[in-house]
């Protein structure tokens, strides 16, 4: 090891793949035109891809961090909606068992990697068991 090269540690260390869903993800997803831009202007699905190769490869935790998978049923009884779950409730983004909330071909989880429970909002913590697992 140089000292320029980074060092982490399998036992403090952990990947996140947050959201991987072909609604978000894949062309033809409800979210994908919103993203598209910036996801290709970066190069986002590459480096991805070549991120969970290289924490697997290295023996790093991978968690799948998963949004709530929708129903028509969803949000009924709240009063207030954010304009994200107004969007969300409206569109049927990542609507459970269509092809939209299927895993992106690319970053399904392994037999051995936890997927966490689903979240509601913008955090993976909030309402989860993420930080459980992570300890």
């Amino acid at each position: 090891m140089t000292s320029q090269t980074p060092y982490y540690s399998q036992d403090e260390t952990a990947l996140l793949i947050v959201d991987p869903y072909n609604d978000f993800l894949s062309e033809g997803g409800k979210l994908w035109p919103r993203a598209k831009e910036v996801a290709e202007g970066v190069g986002l699905l590459d480096h991805m891809r070549t991120t969970l190769a290289t924490a697997r490869s290295r023996g790093f935790r991978v968690f799948i961090v998963p949004h709530h998978q929708t129903t028509p049923s969803d949000y009924i009884t709240w009063d207030y909606l954010s304009p994200t779950q107004q969007r969300i409730v409206a569109q049927q983004t990542f609507a459970r068992g269509s092809w939209g909330a299927e895993w992106h071909p690319d970053f399904h989880p392994r037999e051995d990697e936890p997927v966490i429970r689903q979240h509601w909002a913008s955090s993976g913590f909030a309402n989860t068991d993420l930080d459980l697992m992570l300890n």
